[in-house]
Formats: C-alpha cells, structure tokens, sequence
C-alpha cells in the first residue's frame, strides 16, 4: 500500500500537478488545499473521495482520494471539530484509522494548540490503531509562533511529548535516526524560496506497526518546486502482514532498508 501526502497549493489547478500525483502511483492520496472532488480538475481520476474544508463551492480543504476499488474511506465523526484534522476508517485490503491533517490556525489557537487539541479529542482512535497519520501540520520548532499557547517555547516539546504517549513514531524522525525540531531536510519552502525551508510535513504510525514499513520519502525539491510550495510524503507500508502475524510476534520482526529521498518538504 502507498500513501502520499502533498498539499497542491491553491488547488488542482494545473495539469503538472496532476501527473506528478500519478506518477507517484499512490493507492490513497492526501492532498491538503484542493476544492471539493465535485469541482476538480476533470483529468484527475479516482475511484472514492472525501473531501473536508471551507465552502463547498469554491473553498479549499483536505481530499483524500483513492485510486483503488481494494480500499474504501469512511468517515470516524459526524462533526470535524478542529480544522482541518479529519479521522477516517480505511477498509478494504488493508484496514486502518487513517487521520488526514492539514492544520489550520483557529480563532484564539495556533496550528500546535489546535492539533494538540485534536489529539487529545481523538485519543481512543489513535491508541486503539493501527493507525496513520499523515499530513501538512504546520508545525516548526523554529517557529514559535506555530505552537504558542501551550507552555511558550516548552509547547512544541509538548506536543512530541503527546505523540510519544499516544505511541505514536515518527517515520521521517524514525528512518532517519534525526531528533524532532533537528530535521536535515525539509517540506515546505516558504514562498518556494529555496533559501526559506521548514519542516512542516509529518508521517506518524502506531510504532506496533514500523517493522512493517517498506519505504518512506520526501519527494525531490526539483520536480515539485515548480507547480507547490510543499514536496509531497510517500509511505509505503503492508500492514496486512502486521495483521497476519499478530502484535505478539511485532518485535521479531526487522524493518527493511528504506529508500529515503535527498531533500524534503
């Protein structure tokens, strides 16, 4: 199974962006700032959608799209409380709680203190895995601005702190053996200045579940630069054999070599 993540800035909007989602062959898409799948691009094909955001007309949100009748998305709440971080039953050949995020600042609340929220709300889903989640969250330890209301320059130590305790890893922090807020590569170019890299992109997974990651990478900067301000996230993954083998025979298992890209956001 392969997920992406990539937020498309302002829309499918351009026909580039589109053959760069279908040369990634995803079995499920993550794409945060497109509009409603009723209003895409007529070239981009897929099998099922759900679409969450601002207005369904003309408004931007989070899709996340299938290409593949083996998996079907359904919604875990009626009500998306915290925008835009959106929980999903997968079904199908694989089966899992997948949480599409694309972090957006509430009145009152920062990027951080909204996911930290959210969290918190959607602990039993997150604990009771397996679960993804994956997505733009706007977080940068740099950025303090991107976490404050929770603690001052202690709030993005506490959200990772949240993370742990939820059991969650990150596969990014995890292959690359790097610590949170010391990333070597990047998601997000602010602008698409080359010169104003963030990390900003995230890819978590119950840690049960890392033994059975077969590829995780950040797409080159230079064949995405052009059409987004953001590189996209590819997780590859089989969680049908974790299902198979059972969480008792998890830490037997040895994680493959990971093919890992040179540059990120």
């Amino acid at each position: 199974m392969k997920i992406i993540s990539w937020n498309v800035k302002n829309g499918l909007n351009n026909i580039e962006k589109i053959k760069r989602i279908s040369s990634l062959a995803p079995d499920i898409a993550i794409l945060q700032e497109v509009q409603n799948s009723q209003k895409s691009e007529k070239h981009f094909q897929f099998e099922d959608c759900l679409w969450v955001g601002e207005g369904k007309a003309r408004g931007l949100g989070v899709g996340v799209f299938t290409f593949s009748k083996d998996y079907k998305l359904d919604l875990l709440v009626e009500d998306i409380k915290y925008e835009w971080i959106i929980p999903i039953k997968v079904s199908g050949k694989e089966n899992f709680t997948l949480i599409a995020v694309w972090t957006k600042r509430m009145p009152s609340a920062s990027y951080g203190k909204v996911l930290y929220n959210a969290f918190i709300e959607y602990e039993n889903l997150i604990k009771n895995g397996p679960v993804i989640i994956m997505g733009d969250f706007n977080l940068e330890k740099r950025v303090t601005s991107s976490y404050s209301g929770l603690g001052g320059k202690g709030g993005y130590n506490k959200i990772i702190d949240l993370f742990n305790s939820f059991n969650l890893t990150s596969c990014y922090h995890h292959i690359n053996k790097e610590e949170y807020g010391m990333e070597s590569k990047y998601t997000y170019y602010h602008h698409q200045n080359l010169e104003k890299p963030f990390h900003i992109d995230y890819c978590l997974v119950s840690k049960e579940y890392i033994p059975f990651i077969r590829k995780f990478s950040i797409g080159e900067v230079s064949e995405y630069l052009s059409v987004s301000d953001h590189s996209p996230l590819i997780f590859e993954s089989e969680l049908n054999e974790c299902s198979a083998k059972g969480k008792d025979e998890l830490g037997n298992n040895k994680i493959e070599d990971k093919e890992i890209s040179n540059l990120l956001i």
